[in-house]
């Protein structure tokens, strides 16, 4: 065994960042092979391929050159100089309130060969620990239609690049992320909460490339598609199948006020946390007291306002509101009571010209695994039959 890698750390001072950057470790797990077969192959010690992975080694240029033969690709896709990102320029999406609230952390998306520049929104536990992709350093500033906001990235800008961004409000959208990320073929998936329309006009802005939604429309009874063609006309969309859910009243473990139905939320002895407006869960609302002929005016949400179906069963668990509408797994997640009122479609709304996007590709092909339903079936409140099944579409014009 021979090693043909320079000793000395890549560093041009004590305890600056390596001038090289590598990616090295991400194309031997995609080729399938250990760190120990790799080093073989190309004649090194393992802990010599170590320091490579690291960056804390540079390699010679044989090293190199047998490393490229054996990954099958060129030196300069796995091995590259450490250059500090420059400065870019990102429209901000439509989080004003997070913006405001003076927080400069984003996580970036390339949304139809522009920078997008999403706020990591403080008050939602799910993003606030989170790692940035950049800083806000200036702005925002009015360009054009678009308000932008110059940005320092924190991290590899490419692999930002290959980043999908999906915006919803399903919380498993959580653990299909985590699931991709897991994969040597590195498909990242950035999830950003938010409710359906949220996430319809975020579609449509382009600053995310998928949306997830559960609208039903009360005319036809038809989910999802009827509300796109309103909102997107004339653009092409294809609709996969997320999961289908249960919806209805949360309540205290016991029902201790026993409510039986949306009328029941009349009693102004019950604090209600109610959704946004916007979101399937204030649709929904709204839907079953029309049902029982009982204007909305007349529900008090003195429970305050969640962004979230995990928040609406947090606020119920801590005693801070009495009821509020989510999803069955979020009862079940909190140990509370729960009164159906629908069973809902949850799809991913895709663009057309995404369907052939490889990531777009694993990404249902992940949701339709056996593996991943398995899982969401263990969760509680889902129903995974057609799962990653394509149930519709819309036409270009």
């Amino acid at each position: 065994m021979f090693d043909l890698v320079s000793s000395k750390p890549d560093t041009a001072e004590a305890g600056k960042s390596p001038v090289i950057r590598t990616s090295l470790r991400e194309f031997r797990l995609a080729r399938g092979l250990s760190q120990l077969q790799l080093a073989n192959k190309v004649g090194l010690s393992r802990q010599s391929l170590c320091g490579l992975e690291s960056g804390r080694v540079v390699p010679g240029t044989d090293v190199a050159l047998r490393l490229a033969q054996v990954l099958g690709c060129r030196i300069e896709s796995f091995f590259c100089l450490n250059v500090p990102p420059a400065p870019l320029e990102a429209a901000i999406a439509a989080a004003p309130s997070a913006l405001e609230s003076g927080n400069p952390r984003v996580f970036l998306a390339e949304v139809n060969g522009r920078w997008v520049a999403h706020p990591i929104d403080p008050r939602r536990s799910e993003s606030f620990f989170r790692a940035a992709d950049g800083l806000v350093v200036s702005g925002p500033r009015r360009r054009g239609s678009a308000r932008t906001v110059r940005i320092e990235p924190l991290g590899d800008i490419e692999a930002v690049r290959r980043r999908l961004v999906v915006m919803g409000c399903a919380p498993a959208l959580g653990m299909l992320a985590a699931r991709l990320g897991q994969e040597p073929s590195g498909i990242y998936i950035s999830w950003v909460p938010g409710s359906s329309m949220a996430a319809l006009e975020a579609l449509g802005r382009g600053e995310v490339h998928i949306a997830g939604l559960h609208l039903c429309d009360e005319a036809t009874h038809e989910f999802n598609i009827p509300f796109v063609r309103r909102a997107l006309p004339g653009r092409a969309m294809l609709f996969v199948n997320f999961a289908s859910w249960e919806q209805g009243i949360l309540v205290g473990a016991g029902n201790p006020l026993r409510i039986r139905g949306a009328e029941d939320l009349v009693n102004p002895k019950i604090r209600l946390v109610q959704r946004e407006p916007g979101a399937g869960a204030h649709r929904l609302l709204e839907q079953a007291l029309r049902a029982k002929r009982v204007p909305l005016g007349t529900v008090r949400g003195r429970g305050g306002v969640a962004l979230g179906h995990m928040e609406v069963a947090q606020a119920i668990a801590m005693g801070a509101a009495d009821a509020g509408i989510a999803i069955r797994s979020a009862a079940a997640a909190f140990g509370l009571g729960f009164i159906p009122l629908a069973v809902e479609r949850f799809d991913l709304v895709i663009p057309r010209a995404l369907a052939t996007d490889p990531r777009v590709e694993r990404l249902v092909d992940t949701l339709g695994s056996a593996t991943f339903r398995r899982e969401l079936d263990t969760v509680g409140g889902y129903i995974t039959y057609e799962s990653g099944h394509q149930v519709g579409e819309t036409q270009s014009r």
